[in-house]
């Protein structure tokens, strides 16, 4: 296998053949989360086990090396590694990273090209809205869905957590409300954390967008009784509210009935002593005239 990278020397175009495949390849990582803002800095660090003198990292775009950075590697107990730091980043910095290591005694035969990196850089575009359909809560073991949906007509939507993308994103669809969506399904097995969306476009796919406003979903553990069940199911919550609505009802008219009862059992409690003392008086005054 060979590869050919182009390097400009002021006016000479050079091009260099690199043979690869001749060592094992080496391990590219990025320090900091593969989603970059536009403006910030990125440092990609290529380390192998083997003892190269020399990493070469390069930036692919649609299948094609669009530039390289050599370094020379610094050595440690075990291996090998070279820092690169790339930006203040701009659209013409995102993209697909390799790197590659080799020795000075034969610097055109190099190691196999690590597993790639995709650098996206955001902040291109209007943040789109991110929402769960249900609250952003879920049992261990359920089902979460979030919709993601914007007033600009995306091609496609992203989802995060934790600022590390989801390995697929979905293609944007119009709504009857005349704005473009889709809905990420997770589960069962949900991840607690904060959620962002992005937006990007389908002829600069490694572009996208301010990310929406986070979402945190919390995932709780195993219902242990019935209360948490229904709090979490709004049907249910629904005909909780009713049923206590209904019982406060007839707790109330208990007690109007009540308070009726007792004041009429007073009024004829009151009436009937009225009674006997009128009673007491008329034979009084009897006793009285015939004494």
């Amino acid at each position: 296998r060979s590869l050919s990278l182009i390097t400009i020397d002021f006016d000479q175009v050079h091009t260099i053949f690199l043979f690869l495949g001749v060592y094992r390849k080496p391990f590219l990582l990025a320090l900091q989360p593969p989603l970059v803002n536009l403006g910030e800095k990125v440092t990609l660090e290529c380390r192998s086990e083997i003892m190269f003198d020399t990493f070469v990292l390069t930036s692919h775009k649609t299948g094609t090396i669009k530039d390289s950075f050599e370094l020379s590697a610094e050595h440690y107990h075990g291996g090998s590694q070279a820092n690169f730091s790339i930006g203040p980043m701009t659209p013409d910095d995102a993209g697909t990273y390799t790197c590659y290591g080799s020795f000075n005694h034969s610097p055109y035969e190099c190691s196999e090209s690590s597993d790639p990196i995709d650098i996206k850089i955001t902040g291109l575009y209007k943040k789109p809205s991110l929402s769960a359909l249900m609250e952003p809560v879920v049992m261990s073991g359920e089902n979460m869905t979030l919709t993601c949906f914007s007033d600009l007509q995306f091609d496609m939507f992203h989802l995060s957590r934790g600022g590390v993308p989801k390995e697929h994103g979905l293609p944007s669809v119009k709504s009857h409300n005349g704005t473009f969506q889709d809905s990420f399904h997770l589960g069962p097995m949900v991840q607690a954390g904060n959620y962002r969306c992005y937006g990007s476009f389908r002829n600069s796919s490694h572009l996208w967008s301010t990310p929406s406003d986070h979402l945190y979903i919390l995932v709780t553990g195993k219902r242990t009784s019935y209360i948490p069940h229904i709090l979490y199911n709004r049907r249910n919550l629904h005909m909780l509210i009713g049923l206590s609505v209904t019982m406060i009802l007839v707790f109330l008219i208990i007690l109007i009935y009540s308070c009726c009862s007792a004041k009429k059992s007073k009024s004829q409690e009151q009436a009937s002593e009225s009674h006997l003392t009128t009673v007491r008086k008329q034979v009084q005054r009897s006793r009285g005239m015939f004494s």
